[in-house]
């Protein structure tokens, strides 16, 4: 039975839904382009471009130097719906221009940059769980763009239910292009994905992959496989962490999280199984920074060597936290996302709310011959 409250709170939510796409019209927005153009992928030398088409059809992308003519140009060799155009031979963590064109009809120019050599500072961006409230998505998303980010991590459930086509259509991608059009994502998959067709058509990535980006190494798990696929995933793990030693940082993110303090028992129970699986297999890799999701609200702990950062506040209704554990440094109900800047041996790792107010703030210094890190300055909760 529908009560009058829970009238008033879908109504609510159709009524934000259509603001955010009202705040968040696609720029350029050309016919023959359904969606994007969006980023992936980014590497030292090229990037991926994607864009969804509305027929099947072949495209092309010309890009140059930012503030120089485009005079490359990227081809498709055949037609398709969900376009992935390569570009390679460009120089490592420089700004270029770029543009679509599909069906004789121009996106528009945006910029990308390249990936970062082991040499050179990079920032970052994480959050997860921005289903079902746009308009606070879009929100987070804003105060993101402040930020300026190279990439952007986000740790599962980007809508409500991933084999709903209109849940794409209507609420993720007018609310995430601003970003992503600019921006690179690296998704993971979230158990409201529920590893529907649209979300491995949209993103070129697997279903768990691994990739490095300037001094740091990152692995993307699917925390949603059966018990029957774990024994895989563990041993898969352990031979990505150990080819990748050299790295100076190595940063595992999935959806569902290890560590918790949020008031659902049941969530903590399950994150302690899901602890005692893979955390072993954290330390015998020398990782030093676990992002998630999946509880709404922002938790950082640090247990056995390792930071953990929860950033479920993406959108989705928040969930209390109750601050009763031993490992949590800081937690707070509220949507937000992390802005991370590495710089050689030092990162830092900021939580901000929509509005701007800062979280909570701190650095680790990683020694790689000690193979620790370090928490350099005093956490706090503002």
């Amino acid at each position: 039975m529908i009560t009058a409250q829970s009238f008033s709170v879908r109504l609510v939510l159709s009524v934000l839904s259509v603001l955010s796409v009202l705040l968040n019209p696609p720029s350029a927005r050309a016919e023959g382009i359904a969606k994007g153009p969006y980023l992936q992928n980014p590497k030292t030398d090229g990037i991926t471009v994607c864009w969804v088409s509305d027929i099947e059809t072949a495209g092309k992308v010309t890009y140059g130097p930012a503030g120089q003519k485009l005079k490359g140009v990227a081809k498709e060799a055949k037609p398709a719906i969900y376009h992935k155009v390569h570009i390679q031979g460009l120089k490592p963590y420089q700004v270029y221009t770029y543009e679509v064109e599909c069906e004789g009809k121009k996106s528009g120019l945006n910029t990308f940059r390249t990936a970062a050599t082991p040499e050179q500072p990079f920032k970052f961006a994480a959050y997860g769980d921005n289903r079902s409230q746009p308009l606070i998505h879009s929100a987070v998303i804003r105060q993101m763009l402040q930020f300026k980010p190279d990439f952007v991590l986000q740790s599962g459930d980007l809508v409500q239910n991933g084999e709903i086509q209109s849940l794409w259509d209507d609420e993720f991608w007018p609310t995430v292009l601003p970003l992503a059009r600019e921006t690179p994502m690296y998704p993971a998959l979230g158990n409201h994905e529920r590893k529907g067709a649209p979300y491995f058509k949209y993103f070129d990535v697997a279903e768990e992959y691994s990739f490095d980006y300037g001094n740091a190494h990152f692995v993307a798990l699917n925390s949603n496989r059966p018990t029957s696929e774990h024994s895989a995933q563990e041993e898969c793990l352990r031979k990505d962490l150990a080819a990748h030693k050299s790295a100076v940082w190595r940063i595992v993110f999935f959806h569902h999280t290890p560590y918790t303090c949020v008031a659902i028992e049941n969530r903590r129970v399950s994150s302690l199984a899901l602890r005692n699986r893979l955390e072993p297999i954290f330390k015998a890799g020398n990782v030093q920074l676990v992002i998630s999701g999946h509880d709404h609200n922002y938790q950082h702990h640090l247990a056995n060597g390792i930071h953990y950062i929860v950033s479920g506040g993406g959108g989705a209704p928040l969930y209390d936290v109750r601050l009763d554990t031993p490992f949590t440094k800081a937690a707070k109900k509220a949507h937000h996302h992390c802005e991370i800047t590495v710089n050689g041996s030092s990162m830092n790792i900021r939580a901000i709310e929509p509005d701007g107010a800062v979280i909570e703030e701190f650095i680790l210094v990683t020694n790689r011959a000690a193979q620790r890190v370090n928490e350099q300055s005093a956490t706090h909760l503002r």
